[in-house]
């Protein structure tokens, strides 16, 4: 009992029971196989709002990348339903441990997004063994977050900061706003010379 809730919170899962833990050889990673609470299940996957189901007979069996464990990749795995939202219609069910219609857990979205601060995209895929474009969608996933979590970021903005690089041999700009006063990142923008961004 006490190494399924280690194991739990290793895999960062939270709201649901460990049901097994097996080594998957063909795809050399662990798999935890879960499932939800009574108590969280059948919720929209975008507002959480408790919905009925629509196809609970057809339980369809999901993966979410997690944390590794030691040198090996892990997996959690549960089983999932669509649900009827009056707001989003027909969706999958909510997971509390993975953000909607992704395939990571949060905490693995969370490292990625904390190790893009300190190394390349490049080197942070290697590193954790996705792919170029993941991390990109991923840090797209946080930063869409972050950016519902600080409300509005031009509220009571007195003092900003601009600043311009070029890179590439002058070929590409990178303009960065920060607000002076809170030290907090406004707005970063790519483009080509010549191109107003």
């Amino acid at each position: 009992m006490r190494f399924k809730r280690v194991l739990a919170r290793a895999a960062g899962i939270e709201q649901a029971v460990v049901e097994s833990l097996r080594f998957d050889a063909a795809g050399d990673a662990f798999v935890v196989s879960v499932r939800l609470h009574q108590r969280a299940a059948s919720r929209c996957g975008v507002c959480r709002r408790p919905c009925p189901g629509y196809d609970q007979g057809r339980r369809k069996r999901r993966r979410w990348r997690t944390l590794d464990l030691g040198k090996v990749r892990c997996f959690v795995e549960a089983d999932v339903v669509r649900v009827r939202c009056p707001r989003h219609v027909v969706v999958t069910q909510w997971v509390p441990w993975a953000r909607h219609n992704a395939g990571h857990t949060r905490d693995f979205d969370q490292k990625v997004a904390w190790l893009t601060t300190r190394m390349s995209k490049t080197a942070v895929a290697h590193k954790l063994r996705v792919s170029w474009g993941t991390v990109g969608q991923i840090i797209t996933r946080v930063m869409a977050d972050a950016d519902a979590a600080a409300g509005d970021r031009w509220a009571n903005l007195r003092r900003i900061g601009v600043d311009e690089i070029s890179y590439k041999r002058g070929y590409k700009y990178l303009t960065v706003v920060v607000d002076h006063d809170t030290r907090r990142l406004l707005w970063i923008a790519e483009g080509p010379v010549g191109r107003s961004v």
